[in-house]
């Protein structure tokens, strides 16, 4: 008996599933140390302070407090309204690309070739984002941003996710990892006017205090798996596939989340569609 086609978990949509990062915020969010955010806040009191009556200086924070603690109760109490739960697929899921001309997920683990970019910026200056060169710096990210979103279809790519890493107080690396479906999708990219215009302004400002790099990972079938447990479509599984019906020629976007809780995908081997100690060249 032939095993049966994965299911997938989400419905196939008429248009791109968009995940879009707000590249700005991404970049805001982590300008400031605590001790700054936290003189910020201590600089309106203080301003409150001094212009209303004390009573009334004091509301806005009782009100935000008493916000916070009313929000967190009620989403521990009725699970409903617990908006930290939308989009969760429960149990095991993983990530299986469908077949670009049927939109079916098949039957065969880690089937199609994946390759994964990772593309990324620092800033390290005491100013920040105030820092010589960084306003230009974040204009070309931007951009490069937008022009793999706005040509995915031309450059193959299927999805991203915002990253930000964690090994000093503020000014952390800021990173887009990008899936790809294949090296020539990723290379035409690189070789994209707004690409180019990017690397030639770093490489002639000659700014030491901003950093900047990219990796790719070309991955052939077989050689990749992935298992999410109690997850939204995350990561690989949130990527969009675009599937042009071979007969009808209707175009739709397929998400790879697949149930993983059957068959081979109860397994790491398994998912990556080997048997056990399999080498990839065997």
């Amino acid at each position: 008996m032939a095993p049966k086609d994965f299911v997938g978990l989400t419905k196939p949509s008429r248009t791109r599933h968009r995940d879009s990062a707000d590249i700005i915020s991404f970049f805001i969010k982590d300008a400031f140390k605590l001790p700054t955010l936290l003189l910020f806040g201590s600089a309106i009191q203080i301003a409150l302070s001094a212009t209303l009556p004390p009573r009334v200086a004091l509301l806005p924070a009782a009100l935000l407090a008493l916000y916070a603690l009313l929000t967190t109760a009620a989403q521990a109490s009725y699970p409903i309204t617990n908006t930290y739960m939308d989009g969760i697929l429960p149990g095991r899921t993983s990530a299986q690309l469908s077949s670009p001309s049927t939109g079916h997920h098949g039957s065969a683990p880690a089937a199609h070739p994946i390759v994964v970019f990772h593309f990324g910026v620092r800033f390290n200056h005491p100013l920040g984002l105030l820092a010589p060169g960084v306003k230009p710096t974040i204009d070309h990210f931007v951009a490069c941003n937008k022009s793999i979103e706005g040509r995915a279809d031309a450059y193959g790519m299927l999805g991203l996710s915002p990253w930000r890493a964690a090994e000093r107080g503020s000014n952390n690396t800021l990173m887009m990892m990008y899936y790809f479906r294949d090296v020539e999708g990723l290379n035409a990219f690189a070789r994209d006017d707004v690409h180019r215009k990017a690397w030639e302004f770093l490489a002639k400002a000659g700014y030491k205090h901003i950093g900047f790099f990219h990796e790719a990972f070309c991955v052939p079938p077989k050689a990749y798996e992935s298992i999410y447990g109690n997850f939204p479509p995350f990561l690989m599984g949130a990527a969009s596939v675009k599937c042009v019906d071979e007969g009808t020629g209707e175009e739709t976007w397929v998400r790879p989340v697949v149930s993983a809780e059957v068959g081979s995908l109860r397994s790491q081997f398994g998912r990556m569609g080997r048997a056990f100690n399999e080498t990839l060249n065997a």
